[in-house]
């Protein structure tokens, strides 16, 4: 117990070499760099985008649990190049269901419905 009240005496910490990098920055490289060499121009295929209701209005972010098996279809989905998200990819799929396979009814039900969750929400 009398060691742990003696009072040792830190060693020497000796210096190692000063370490250069390999690489510097310097403002005025910048200002000289060449211009990078232009590549011929390819004509991109562009696929024209459709636009859903979740890209017209930025909107609150929100959870839905499914299965992982559904999650699983709809990122299959997106990876096909369906849409860019699964977000998308739902839009999809409830538009077609509107369209396709609701009567004319049940899609004025379903509209009154969501202005009555779009209300709620507010």
């Amino acid at each position: 117990m009398s060691d742990l009240l003696r009072k040792k005496q830190p060693g020497k910490i000796q210096r190692s070499q000063t370490v250069v990098p390999k690489n510097t920055f310097n403002i005025k490289d910048l200002e000289t760099v060449p211009e990078k060499v232009q590549e011929p121009e390819s004509t991109p295929v562009s696929v024209p985008k459709k636009t859903t209701v979740s890209n017209l209005v930025a909107e609150k972010s929100t959870t839905v649990r499914v299965n992982m098996s559904t999650k699983s279809k709809l990122n299959a989905l997106v990876t096909l190049g369906i849409a860019q998200t699964v977000d998308e990819v739902t839009d999809l799929l409830i538009n077609d269901y509107l369209t396709n396979i609701l009567t004319k009814d049940e899609r004025k039900q379903f509209e009154i419905i969501l202005e009555l969750y779009k209300r709620k929400m507010k």
